[in-house]
């Protein structure tokens, strides 16, 4: 379901009013149209906006636009005897939607968006002066939460953020935004209010891609145990996940930039991917890990991706002494040092396939200045280019200089955040669209990546 479950619980209940604000272009028309069809409700709005609607959006059918209404259109209508007197306070598409009601053929009433409705109501007011204070905004508003009374769920699309009176009479409130930056554009919405309804989680990404909304969520990877149907030992390993959104060749950089507060399982699941797909083809795999992936991480992981077969192709350049056979000691106040030990290890391990090292440039940048750290990196892709190899360097990449730096080396710069607790990954170099990343388990872990539109 594109609907998160906090929203889908609320909206499942009897009477409720749900405000949907934002600025233009920020989503409320697709959400407003994808919560018509998942709760089976009417949509009322001004004869342009449905006539809009009806040519943009394609997956409407026949069905769904029968629950498209004109607020200023005459429709034939039934009296009532559920909604009182308010029944005739309101306009006949609205009217013709409570008969819809009462015969059970819908759940409730879409009124979208709510200052073009009011404008246009208060045009027909014009013509007859009693009614101008039956469709002041405020009073208008109070003749549907009355109905609402009885069972009518009502969702009220609105123009702008601020607070107001419908705001506060509301269950709900839920504010869309969009955030365009370095050319691409992202959006988000928040759950303010819903009354009645546990809120485990207040902020959603969503995508409009093909016209449709649907919310985004970065969960948690789970350990296997408690995952049904785990395979002790995979018969494959993963690939580096993001074949579809960019291509690696020998002697090329990569640069994966980890900001702050990313998830500790995107980033580890984000490397061994890579570590998989290399070692299993026989490739020396040398790894200076960033920080936050240490040497008991990447032994859980070589046994949880499957790879026990493929230790030897594994060398972790580690600050300490260790009992593991893949630790490989170095002195990481001593730049020369580290390229000294990884020109050594790519020369004396021979394969058809390219090398992979691995650098955590944040965790050099604990030992060494600015300087030692770019100078090191130069040495090392010199002599990962007379391999053919390729060479990620990944971590919280801090500061301008750094940056500029990594960006200048790299063939490829991909830029990971944390947006509210969702996961998002853009390529600055070369450019690319935003993609939403989720993970999941199936042999191992996965990273799944859909473009946020």
């Amino acid at each position: 379901m594109p609907i998160p479950k906090e929203l889908k619980n609320f909206l499942e209940r009897r009477g409720t009013t749900l405000l949907v604000r934002g600025e233009p272009g920020t989503g409320k028309t697709k959400l407003a149209l994808e919560l018509m069809k998942t709760f089976n409700l009417a949509y009322v709005g001004t004869k342009r906006s449905i006539e809009e609607i009806k040519s943009e959006y394609s997956w409407l059918d026949e069905e769904l636009e029968k629950k498209l209404f004109y607020i200023d259109e005459k429709y034939d209508y039934k009296d009532t005897d559920t909604f009182g007197a308010v029944f005739y306070l309101i306009p006949e598409s609205m009217r013709k939607v409570l008969n819809l009601f009462e015969d059970g053929a819908v759940a409730g009433i879409i009124v979208d968006s709510w200052h073009s409705i009011i404008s246009e109501l208060n045009i027909l007011a014009m013509e007859e002066q009693e009614r101008a204070k039956i469709y002041e905004s405020s009073a208008f508003f109070l003749k549907l939460i009355r109905l609402s009374e009885n069972g009518v769920n009502f969702i009220i699309v609105r123009e702008g953020n601020e607070d107001d009176n419908i705001s506060y009479l509301s269950d709900g409130v839920l504010t869309l935004n969009k955030k365009v930056e370095d050319g691409r554009i992202y959006r988000w919405f928040t759950i303010d209010k819903l009354r009645g309804e546990e809120v485990e989680k207040s902020s959603y990404l969503f995508t409009l891609k093909d016209n449709k909304f649907a919310y985004l969520h970065s969960r948690r990877f789970k350990h296997p145990s408690r995952i049904h149907g785990f395979e002790n030992s995979a018969k494959e390993v993963s690939s580096a996940y993001f074949d579809n959104i960019f291509t690696v060749s020998r002697n090329d950089t990569i640069v994966f930039d980890f900001g702050e507060f990313l998830p500790t399982s995107y980033r580890i699941t984000a490397l061994m991917g890579f570590i998989a797909s290399f070692a299993s083809q026989n490739s020396r795999v040398l790894i200076i890990p960033p920080n936050g992936f240490d040497m008991s991480d990447l032994k859980y992981n070589i046994y949880l991706f499957g790879l026990e077969k493929y230790y030897r192709n594994i060398a972790y350049l580690y600050g300490e002494e260790s009992m593991e056979s893949f630790a490989k000691r170095v002195d990481f106040s001593d730049y020369k040092s580290i390229v000294d030990i990884i020109k050594d290890e790519l020369s004396e391990h021979s394969s058809e396939f390219p090398p992979l090292v691995i650098i955590g440039y944040d965790r050099l940048s604990s030992y060494l200045s600015s300087k030692e750290n770019m100078r090191a990196l130069y040495r090392i892709k010199d002599a990962i280019k007379e391999s053919g190899g390729v060479m990620l360097i990944t971590g919280n990449i801090m500061g301008e200089e750094n940056k500029k730096f990594c960006s200048g080396v790299s063939d490829t710069y991909i830029k990971f955040k944390n947006i509210g607790g969702d996961v998002i990954m853009y390529g600055i170099k070369p450019w690319t669209r935003v993609y939403h990343v989720d993970i999941s388990y199936q042999k191992y872990p996965k990273l799944l990546t859909k473009v946020i539109a």
